[in-house]
């Protein structure tokens, strides 16, 4: 006797979800766990997540777990969705992670560097001048992705480099 129609719909839509949040395709992955509906929800979740490329770098959320619940937020979030627990959110410029870092040889280069910067929508931190970093991001990808957007389509070329902050 085979899976029950319920229970065959909710594994395959369980499949697609579990897909799309570990970056794959989660229509294709629907249609896998059609045919194969247990054995596909296994192996998405076998497998390793995927890094964000190309404009999903550009969106990332810059997230931590909660302390109470260990629920992901956002890092500058002040209280949990989850639990409603109250957290101390952490400013971008304490944050450690890898970053596209941009360099300036003049105050008056770095100024026209941060205000060229805030006119595009990704995390910027300006608070070590002659330096201006893109990020940070949790993986080296998403930081070469972010620089290769600001040189292509901004002209802006810089290094990728891990930024450490002591908390």
């Amino acid at each position: 006797m085979g899976v029950s129609l319920p229970l065959w719909l909710i594994l395959t839509a369980m499949t697609a979800y579990a897909a799309s949040t570990r970056g794959r395709s989660g229509p294709r992955w629907f249609a896998i766990g059609l045919f194969f509906p247990g054995v596909a929800l296994l192996a998405v979740w076998l497998m390793p997540r995927l890094v964000k490329t190309g404009v999903d770098a550009l969106v990332h959320e810059d997230l931590r777990p909660c302390p109470a619940c260990t629920q992901d937020i956002n890092a500058s979030a002040s209280r949990c969705n989850r639990c409603g627990a109250e957290v101390e959110p952490i400013a971008l410029r304490d944050r450690s992670g890898w970053v596209a870092r941009i360099s300036a040889q003049t105050d008056e280069e770095f100024e026209r560097l941060a205000a060229q910067m805030g006119l595009i929508d990704i995390p910027t931190i300006l608070d070590e001048p002659p330096h201006l970093f893109a990020g940070p991001f949790e993986e080296k990808a998403e930081a070469q992705n972010t620089l290769n957007y600001l040189k292509s389509e901004h002209g802006l070329d810089g290094l990728v480099t891990w930024r450490s902050v002591t908390r």
